[in-house]
């Protein structure tokens, strides 16, 4: 310890008088992150069932459910380094499976079949022989060194092999370094190489545009030790700023390192990932003063570090990379050591607490049936929590796949200048309390069930990410106003609301989900891409384009949409996704409004209707400005004698596929010959007596055969649009203050009934029908055809029940030549006159009213009759 304490005190005094003035501008490195993927727990049958990236550098498969590995499950993962196939029921390995993953340093076996042999390993692999009883093999890197302790494992690493514990993928190196001691120790046994006149600085480290390269090299300490010489490399390190050693099978303790380090005056980023460096095994704080002043990134990811207690680190370091380095535990004294930390990244590791049983070498002969427990992990006790400090100024903090079941109570109210929380892939079953700082925050792969009203205290959160959950309803109320970008896909969502709640949202991602239907319910004005596929929407509603006018990315595919319509899809549309549904039917300029789009996908392995979408595959497969994906895979499903060929060489004609079109053609010498006959009665209107049968005959066979025996109206009101200002304000006002009941079209029409058939109803289910006559009305479409159903009501029932109001004087022979029974009995029929003067307007209303009680009297005159009354009541 004092050869240690020396060695510093010498360094430390010898770079403070050494060191060179001026100021170089910093350079913030970028975050290091390591492809890592959890597929525990997921049922898994095979390796290929869960689609993982091929970048992926560590891969977890443990707990499933998989029998047999095959080569082709293996195919593509070049960079692949650990795979953990542990806790399986894997009986069967195909020979090579391995051979062609360079870079796979380790593979867990363990808990599988017991007769599970592995044959055919690559060169770069060894079996490593572990416990019987265990059921494990362990795959590892074999590296080439002259040192028999090379192919040994450490200590720690047999507890953890015979544990069966799956922290065995970060602890599979061949050795170990114990700690400082051990390094001085070798050094007296094996002095430093002092350096000799036969050496030159060629053998320094030399940077290229102020970054030193020693990364993918099997680095010795003695290699470094004279790669970072003080005396003959001076000039090269005060030129270095970056330094990266990463992946260089390097063996030391962090203060061994960075004593090697204190030449490196001006160095900003070191990088010594993936090596096998330790933490001193002796606390040396009270000496752990490092005269750096500018290094502010160090990741020393991928290293098995397993715990902070010790560290001793310059506490200039802004940046700092800690995953996968088996740590358990964030202990008190981290954040005083590491006070101007900004960024902080430790996913990989596990917080918890185990507790182990004693391995003795005794074979228990247990019973069959019996359960083992390995190892028992706890959240808390009496200790505190796993995560006991975490300097105040950090302001991004990467802790996934950490199995964190819940943040310590200090979490919200110490780290108020948190912007960025990454807290995915961990057990997190409740939405801890949050800083209302923080902006982006990732708690996808939990097992959140409900999104809290306390949620919406996160005042500054832009970004969202809680996909793969439990979440059953969404709440946009409880959604911070601020948030722009939400992932909430692969939930247990069934409807999705689009309130104004959500209105600063430009990304949203619910695929995934159960969603049946997307129902906005105002306009979101903002929102540019949106995901809604993998659900079971089978339509989308008529108002959906307009409440979506900046939608520029809209997927939907996998759902079960059969229909698209005219409007339903935003016109701002650039790209769009229809692929894996039942699109049979697309109404004419559906995709015609859609005069932004660009790329369009639909691919599927349903059959396109193509004679449907006939003029689809006709005008947009050709259009040189729009890219079609898929559509050469499209095939067609009618006619029968086609079906399953593909659209594109179907050549189907618009006559072939358009039964509407055959049928036309067909028709056409019958319309010709009923033109000539319609031609004949023409000045006797009777193609307009067919087109009115036709529609009332229709109206009484759908929904109105039966004549209701107990009139639900006294009147039903018919007049033209010019006079509805009258009819509202004065008729139908002062009539319903009088106690009757009048249908009034506006408000007693079905709605999605037939407008004909609505007519028929009201004049059917009417006591009265009253008519409000002025030369517009006899000039209206609509108001003919309610003449014509009074018309016909007054000839079957034989009964008067038709009021005639005169609101303007009638020319003489206004009333169409087609009403001709009409005409006959208008001539002896009495009226009523609307008059402008108030004494009369008193009289009429009495007079009306009078009408309106009286019952339905029979036609007892006859056309001829020998009198007359045509008189005006005034």
């Amino acid at each position: 310890m004092r050869i240690l304490i020396g060695s510093l005190h010498f360094y430390f005094i010898s770079f403070l008088f050494s060191r060179a003035n001026g100021f170089l501008t910093l350079r913030t490195p970028a975050a290091y992150t390591f492809p890592a993927y959890n597929y525990s727990y997921l049922n898994l049958s095979s390796v290929s069932e869960a689609q993982a990236p091929k970048a992926a550098r560590a891969l977890n498969f443990s707990h499933n459910v998989i029998e047999k590995i095959t080569k082709r499950d293996m195919e593509g993962f070049d960079v692949l380094e650990v795979l953990d196939l542990s806790y399986n029921q894997i009986k069967d390995i195909e020979p090579g499976v391995f051979e062609s993953l360079l870079s796979l340093v380790s593979v867990n076996l363990s808990f599988n079949d017991q007769k599970l042999l592995v044959s055919g390993l690559p060169p770069h692999l060894k079996l490593l022989p572990t416990s019987q009883a265990s059921r494990t093999l362990l795959l590892y890197k074999h590296f080439d060194t002259s040192s028999e302790a090379a192919l040994e494992p450490s200590a720690s690493a047999k507890e953890l092999l015979h544990s069966g514990s799956p922290s065995v993928l970060q602890n599979v190196n061949p050795r170990f370094r114990q700690g400082t001691e051990d390094l001085l120790r070798r050094g007296e046994k094996n002095p430093t190489v002092s350096p000799t006149a036969n050496l030159t600085p060629d053998f320094c480290g030399i940077p290229i545009n102020g970054i030193l390269d020693l990364s993918n090299r099997k680095l010795s300490e003695e290699e470094l030790t004279l790669k970072l010489d003080e005396d003959l490399c001076q000039a090269q390190m005060d030129s270095i700023l970056e330094l990266d050693i990463s992946h260089s099978d390097l063996e030391m303790d962090l203060l061994s390192l960075f004593i090697l380090f204190l030449p490196l005056k001006n160095v900003q980023s070191i990088d010594a990932s993936h090596n096998k460096l330790t933490i001193n095994t002796e606390d040396v704080e009270a000496i752990c003063k490092f005269p750096f002043s500018k290094l502010l990134f160090l990741n020393i990811s991928n290293n098995p570090i397993n715990s902070l207690n010790t560290l001793c680190l310059p506490p200039t370091i802004k940046v700092i990379d800690l995953s996968f380095t088996n740590l358990s535990q964030i202990p008190w004294n981290f954040a005083k050591k590491m006070i101007n930390l900004e960024k902080m990244y430790v996913q990989g590791n596990h917080f918890i607490y185990t507790v182990r049983p004693q391995i003795t070498n005794e074979t228990q002969n247990l019973p069959p049936g019996t359960v083992r427990i390995n190892a028992i992990s706890f959240v808390r006790n009496e200790a505190g929590t796993p995560i006991e400090s975490l300097p105040k100024k950090v302001k991004h903090l990467k802790m996934s796949n950490c199995s964190i079941v819940e943040l310590p109570e200090w979490f919200a109210g110490t780290m108020e200048e948190l912007l960025s929380l990454d807290l995915s892939s961990n057990r997190i079953s409740v939405l801890p309390e949050l800083p209302s700082s923080l902006q982006l925050l990732d708690i996808s792969n939990s097992d959140i069930k409900i999104i809290p009203p306390g949620f919406k205290s996160v005042s500054n959160l832009t970004t969202l990410n809680i996909q793969n959950n439990k979440i059953t309803d969404m709440h946009p109320e409880y959604f911070p106003l601020t948030l722009t970008k939400c992932d909430i896909s692969k939930n247990k969502l069934n409807m999705l609301s689009l309130t104004d709640a959500l209105e600063k949202f430009e990304f949203l991602n619910v695929s995934g989900n159960l969603i049946t239907r997307l129902e906005p319910a105002s306009r979101l004005s903002v929102l540019t891409n949106l995901d809604s596929s993998h659900n079971l929407i089978s339509e989308l509603p008529d108002h959906f384009g307009k409440s979506l006018p900046m939608l520029k990315y809209f997927n939907l595919s996998g759902n079960k949409i059969s229909f698209l319509q005219r409007g339903s899809l935003p016109a701002s549309l650039i790209e769009l996704d229809i692929s894996d549904n039942a699109i049979t039917t697309i109404v004419e300029d559906t995709f015609g409004l859609l005069t932004s789009l660009s790329v369009l996908n639909v691919q599927g392995k349903h059959f396109f209707c193509n004679c449907d979408l006939y003029w689809f595959v006709n005008v947009y497969f050709h259009n040189p400005h729009l890219q079609i994906n898929g559509k050469e895979d499209l095939r067609c499903s009618f006619p029968p004698d086609r079906r399953g060929l593909l659209v594109e060489s179907s050549n189907l004609t618009l006559l072939r596929c358009s039964l509407g079109l055959q049928m036309a053609i067909t028709a056409c010498v019958a319309i010709l010959v009923v033109l000539v006959l319609t031609g004949l009665c023409w000045r006797f209107d009777g193609l307009w007596y067919v087109k009115m049968g036709w529609y009332w005959c229709m109206a009484k066979r759908k929904q109105y055969e039966k004549r209701p025996e107990n009139k639900p109206f006294d009147a039903f009101i018919s007049y033209s649009e010019q006079d509805a200002n009258w009819t509202k304000k004065n008729l139908l006002e002062k009539l319903e203050a009088d106690g009757f009941k009048i249908c009034y079209h506006e408000r007693d029409f079905k709605p999605g009934h037939p407008v004909l058939g609505n007519i028929f109803y009201c004049i059917e289910n009417s006591h009265k029908v009253l008519f409000v006559l002025s030369p517009s009305f006899v000039n209206s479409c609509w108001c003919q055809y309610e003449l014509y159903f009074a018309e016909h009501r007054v000839l079957n029932e034989n009964q008067d029940s038709l009021i005639m109001i005169v609101l303007e004087d009638l020319p003489p022979n206004s009333v169409p030549q087609k009403f001709s029974k009409l005409r006959k009995l208008l001539k002896r029929k009495t009226y009523l006159k609307w008059s402008p003067e108030e004494h009369k307007q008193k009289m009429f209303w009495l007079q009306l009213a009078a009408v309106l009680r009286t019952t339905n009297e029979p036609l007892v005159r006859a056309e001829n009759g020998a009198t007359q009354d045509v008189y005006e009541m005034e």
